[in-house]
């Protein structure tokens, strides 16, 4: 299956990844423009990317797609990628532009459109396989009905095994050992290990594959109403 791919996806997608992980993309950029000329060729511009570790976020084709848009005829033979733009564009996400000239100006603290706000609390990834995603959510129908049943909501299971004193300490995340064996031990659940893998898949920490984000997975099993606000 192929996703249709955006420009303004494809920016969005970057910004959160150098945002997230404090990438300084000019640093990489002057690798190939010495002479601070503002413009590098193509395929240095991809080159710059690569190493800075953004084409293991984006897709070959969502970097194609951005050098494409910063391109520019220099002359009648040579098209070079226009740096200072992409830049600009880019490093919005650290600060706002020409403050020194206003320094009474209101900076917001984060960039709160890259940051999703519910993210402890849901998964939005769809797994690459329809068929993996057809089977994981019916196994999250499956398991929803069973703490509905048995009046067990598992959030409290996983709060435990994140204390522990061996645990890594990541916000609302387990390892990935410690969520097969709250579902198989401490929730004593009839789940298979394929089963498991795609709920690892499916709940994994975005950059930190080894952790599973627990909390969205208790809110997606767990009875609604434990997480709704009060009326």
């Amino acid at each position: 299956m192929t996703l249709d791919v955006s420009l303004e996806s494809a920016m969005r997608r970057l910004k959160q990844h150098v945002y997230k992980n404090r990438i300084r993309v000019k640093e990489f950029l002057m690798d190939f423009d010495k002479l601070n000329s503002g413009y590098v060729f193509p395929n240095h511009f991809l080159s710059a990317l690569s190493m800075a570790g953004i084409d293991r976020y984006l897709s070959a084709k969502e970097l194609e797609l951005i050098c494409e848009t910063y391109k520019v005829q220099r002359d009648a033979t040579l098209v070079m990628v226009d740096t200072r733009s992409f830049l600009h564009e880019v490093e919005l996400v650290f600060t706002i532009p020409h403050l020194e000239k206003d320094p009474l100006v209101d900076v917001p603290s984060e960039p709160s459109e890259l940051l999703d706000k519910t993210r402890y609390f849901k998964s939005s990834r769809i797994l690459p396989d329809p068929q993996d995603e057809t089977t994981v959510i019916a196994l999250l129908e499956r398991l929803s009905e069973t703490t509905l049943k048995r009046g067990q909501p598992v959030k409290a299971f996983f709060d435990d095994a994140a204390q522990d004193d061996h645990s890594a300490k990541l916000f609302g995340h387990v390892t990935v050992p410690q969520f097969r064996q709250v579902l198989t031990t401490k929730l004593d659940w009839v789940i298979s290990d394929p089963e498991v893998a795609l709920l690892v898949a499916k709940f994994r920490h975005e950059d930190k594959p080894e952790f599973v984000n627990y909390i969205a997975f208790s809110c997606t099993v767990d009875p609604p109403e434990r997480y709704l606000p009060p009326q």
